[in-house]
């Protein structure tokens, strides 16, 4: 059985199946302008979907960053480092041009219940 939390036209914001919890793309609210804000309320985004099927960010197996400018990498990852605790999951964080100018972040999870 596949569950999907907040389907919408296009994507659903969290699909789990056979324990496996994968997210969509997650981007911040276009009112945070700084590469800081925008990585905190991503974060913060995911934790909330993350506890919708009663997980948490010790339960992420891998992330998925994408930066708009790698100039905001250090940035980033000090917001990044902050939140993510003594159990950091597989990462990898590439550069890219996201959907809207700006936009400077897009994280996606990959985890287990």
């Amino acid at each position: 059985m596949i569950e999907r939390i907040n389907p919408g036209p296009r994507a659903s914001q969290v699909v789990v199946v056979k324990g496996r919890i994968e997210t969509s793309g997650i981007v911040a609210d276009l009112s945070k302008r700084g590469i800081s804000e925008q990585t905190q309320c991503v974060l913060t985004q995911l934790e909330q979907w993350l506890s919708q099927v009663g997980a948490g960010k010790e339960n992420i197996t891998r992330i998925q960053i994408w930066l708009s400018d790698m100039s905001n990498f250090e940035a980033m990852n000090a917001v990044y480092d902050a939140w993510v605790g003594e159990q950091p999951p597989a990462r990898a964080c590439v550069g890219a041009q996201l959907a809207a100018p700006d936009y400077l972040i897009e994280i996606q999870a990959f985890g287990e219940l």
